[in-house]
């Protein structure tokens, strides 16, 4: 009689525990459904923990020169190429540890064409003359402009804290706001070009200090990152 009593328990238990699965696993399907696997792959913190199963959100660096030209060239023997990619690679280091899977390219690299990424931020260094200071442009024609402003106005600011240096919005020409890159990818892709300062003026700054700039380009697209996905959480007012 006990034994009977003891199986029937068994067997209610059971079939509550299936129940309870089946209810979890409902929920889990419909979180899926509605978009939860971008919303996880997107998740920073994901993407520290199990980085090869939550990527977390894709970023373009575009090493300025690379696999193309020298870029500037200085009197000393300075190569803006190898500037550019010193920065370049530090900044990829830095967003990877934050948990941003990043993908470095080269100047005209092949993967540019129709690129979908959730921010585009290509590297240059300023011409050899004794002058300092860094500007930043987005595409001058575009069809996300809140998102490419936004993008420019964090690395402005970002920079401008992180390394000291002066903007110089003036000296900003057509090669930067008509650049080839923003042609290329997706129109869905907020860009930025930064020429992160002079090869003279600036020389001790990025050469002997690259460290610098690249947190400073780090932490400006962390802070536009940050921004998107403020906005995605924060519902419409109708």
């Amino acid at each position: 009689m006990e034994t009977a009593r003891l199986e029937r328990l068994h067997t209610c238990l059971f079939r509550l525990l299936m129940m309870v699965l089946v209810v979890i696993g409902g929920l889990i399907a419909l979180y899926f459904y509605q978009g939860g696997w971008d919303r996880m792959q997107q998740s920073r913190f994901l993407a520290r923990v199990i980085p090869d199963l939550f990527p977390g959100p894709r970023v373009a660096i575009i090493s300025g020169h690379r696999g193309f030209d020298s870029g500037a060239m200085c009197e000393d023997g300075t190569m803006e190429a190898a500037v550019n990619e010193a920065i370049a690679q530090g900044v990829a280091q830095r967003l990877r540890k934050a948990g941003v899977a990043v993908i470095l390219l080269d100047e005209y690299d092949p993967r540019l064409e129709g690129l979908r990424a959730r921010a585009l931020v290509s590297i240059h260094a300023d011409s050899c003359i004794d002058q300092s200071g860094f500007k930043v442009a987005g595409p001058e024609e575009t069809v996300i402009p809140d998102q490419d402003a936004l993008l420019t106005a964090c690395l402005i600011d970002a920079y401008a804290r992180g390394t000291g240096l002066p903007a110089r919005p003036q000296s900003i020409t057509q090669d930067m706001t008509q650049y080839h890159a923003f042609q290329r990818v997706s129109p869905q892709t907020p860009g930025a070009i930064i020429e992160v300062g002079y090869l003279g003026g600036d020389h001790d700054l990025l050469v002997n200090h690259p460290e610098i700039p690249a947190e400073a380009i780090a932490q400006g697209v962390l802070c536009f990152l940050d921004a998107q996905d403020r906005a995605q959480k924060t519902p419409t007012v109708p």
